[in-house]
C-alpha cells in the first residue's frame, strides 16, 4: 500500500511539475507501471527497449492515421477514389496496429509472466484514467 501511494505521489509531483512535458509523464509512466507489474531488474532491463519500441511504432501509426483523416477533412473535394483510398490505407494501418500489438505481447511473454503482461493492460488502462482525471481538473 505504501508503494502504491508513493508512486501516486510520485504521479502528481510529475504531473504538476510540468504536464506539457513529455518526460515527465513518461518517467511517472515507467514508474508507475514498473510497480504495477513488479518487474525484476533483469525483466525491467529486457522488457523496456521492447515497451519503448512498441510505444513509439503505435505512435508513429497513429499518427499516420491522423493525417489521413485530417487531409480527408480538409480536402472536402476529393474524388471518390481518393476517399476509397484513403479509406483503405487508414483500415490497412489500424489492422497493423493489431498485428504490432500481438506481435508485442508475444515477445513480452518470453520476457515476463502473463500475470505481469495481464497487469500491464490493466496499468495501461489505469495510468491513462489518472491522466484524463488530471488534465479534466486543470
Amino acid at each position: 500500500m505504501k508503494h502504491i501511494l508513493f508512486i501516486l505521489l510520485l504521479l502528481h509531483i510529475l504531473l504538476l511539475k510540468g504536464f506539457g512535458q513529455n518526460t515527465s509523464v513518461e518517467s511517472a509512466r515507467v514508474a508507475f507501471l514498473s510497480q504495477k507489474i513488479n518487474l525484476t531488474s533483469v525483466q525491467a532491463e529486457k522488457f523496456w527497449p521492447v515497451y519503448n519500441e512498441f510505444l513509439d511504432k503505435r505512435k508513429d501509426n497513429r499518427k499516420s492515421i491522423r493525417k489521413l483523416y485530417k487531409t480527408m477533412d480538409e480536402i472536402p473535394d476529393l474524388t471518390l477514389e481518393k476517399i476509397k483510398q484513403q479509406i483503405n490505407l487508414i483500415a490497412s494501418l489500424k489492422s497493423d496496429e493489431i498485428v504490432s500489438e500481438k506481435e508485442f505481447y508475444n515477445r513480452c511473454l518470453i520476457i515476463i509472466t502473463p500475470k505481469q503482461l495481464a497487469d500491464l493492460m490493466s496499468a495501461e488502462r489505469e495510468f491513462q484514467k489518472i491522466l484524463i482525471k488530471k488534465v479534466s481538473e486543470d
